[in-house]
């Protein structure tokens, strides 16, 4: 069911582009005709669609017929049905009397809770403002439902409603007297925790979990039926995800250093056996930017090596030293094949242009495969750590 909704789309940076240009209503033919109508999904941006309408026009090239684009424009289709039809079952179940509503309501929206879809929790709170606070046989409501099964699409929503119900759903407790910052410190689903690479790119992705935000501060210490605090709960729980993040971080470090190390070992040699015989300006540079950043990323993950791994440092201390690490170890590595290109060049490269040649091709190769491996971790974790973390930028539009 889920499918049927666009915040179940998973979809990559090309596929986002082409959402924005691809109508939902239209067929693909008439795109440029229509391009200032907006859709379900995307608001109507003039801009955006007359630099698209232009595009299709000046290249008058029939997009249904390539396959992406055609998936993209069937499955807007289909949300934006799927996002009537909920509409429409709404507004009708608001014209019933309150008990028969309730009646209505309140297993989609604990269904939508449970199985993250924010569409349906949004239409069913503006036609039914107290949906919100239905509680299901364990004394949970929508929010703390979507807080348990960690679907931070519908718990984002709960910044858009108003201060009075956002107070009333923050301070609900559950049977087990568990509030809400009890419930995320329960260790989150497997398939929520494999949406992200890595034990340490898991534990950060549950620590910016925001919920002390909307939680009052007298909660933090409060206590459930078993005695236990929402910061012990959360410490038993991740307890052998904090070792797997431990682990696979110093195997990380472990790895890079040596080969951190071996580099500097190198250009350092280099400096001494070349520069006292020939005075190379690239090779000088290239060499020392090698041995400094080399060095750098040696003292990161030494750093990481030594680190107390405590279940905050996963948030932000441990990956930005991994970030530094890849950066440095990256610059280093793409500095010393320059320098070994530059100190061929001096000795054959006049006499011998096809040895140049082939010497360059060799080094692109070698950091294209470096990039190949190891960039796209190095984006997750720079995305993780420095952008708007799971809830993203959130709408300042409120849900009345």
């Amino acid at each position: 069911m889920h499918s049927a909704f666009f915040s179940s789309s998973e979809l990559t940076l090309r596929d986002r582009l082409i959402d924005s240009c691809v109508p939902s209503t239209l067929s693909l033919e008439n795109v440029a005709n229509n391009s200032n109508r907006g859709d379900i999904e995307n608001p109507a941006n003039k801009s955006q669609a007359s630099i698209c309408s232009w595009f299709l026009h000046f290249t008058r090239i029939n997009f249904s017929s390539v396959p992406r684009v055609k998936q993209i424009h069937e499955m807007k289709l289909m949300h934006g049905e799927a996002l009537k039809l909920v509409e429409l079952l709404c507004m009708h179940a608001a014209d019933l009397d309150p008990s028969g509503a309730v009646n209505i309501f309140k297993h989609p929206v604990f269904v939508a809770g449970t199985h993250g879809i924010p569409e349906i929790v949004e239409k069913i709170r503006e036609s039914f403002p107290v949906a919100v606070q239905f509680y299901d046989n364990e004394g949970c409501n929508p929010f703390q439902r979507a807080v348990l099964f960690r679907h931070h699409k519908v718990f984002s929503l709960i910044s858009r409603i108003s201060h009075e119900q956002k107070l009333i759903v923050a301070d609900n407790m559950d049977n087990f007297s568990n509030n809400m910052l009890h419930l995320v410190g329960n260790l989150a689903p497997p398939d929520q925790l494999n949406r992200v690479y890595g034990a340490a790119l898991q534990m950060q992705r549950e620590l910016q979990w925001e919920v002390e935000k909307v939680v009052p501060n007298i909660y933090q210490d409060a206590r459930n039926i078993e005695r236990k605090t929402p910061r012990m709960v959360f410490t038993e729980e991740y307890k052998e995800l904090v070792k797997e993040g431990e682990r696979w971080m110093k195997d990380a470090a472990n790895s890079c250093s040596v080969v951190a190390a071996l580099i500097a070992t190198v250009v350092f040699a280099a400096a001494i056996t070349v520069l006292v015989k020939k005075a190379f300006v690239i090779f000088a540079m290239s060499d020392a930017l090698s041995l400094f950043s080399s060095t750098t990323a040696i003292l990161m993950f030494l750093s990481m090596l030594t680190a107390r791994y405590v279940e905050d440092d996963f948030l932000q201390a441990l990956p930005k030293r991994l970030i530094m690490g890849l950066l440095t170890l990256f610059i280093s590595i793409t500095t010393m094949m320059i320098a070994f290109s530059s100190t061929l060049y001096l000795v054959f490269g006049e006499a011998k242009t096809w040895i140049l040649v082939c010497v360059a091709e060799s080094t692109r190769v070698l950091v294209t495969l470096f990039i190949y491996l190891q960039f796209p971790l190095l984006v997750d974790m720079f995305y993780s750590t420095y952008g708007h973390g799971i809830f993203g930028k959130r709408s300042e539009k409120p849900l009345y």
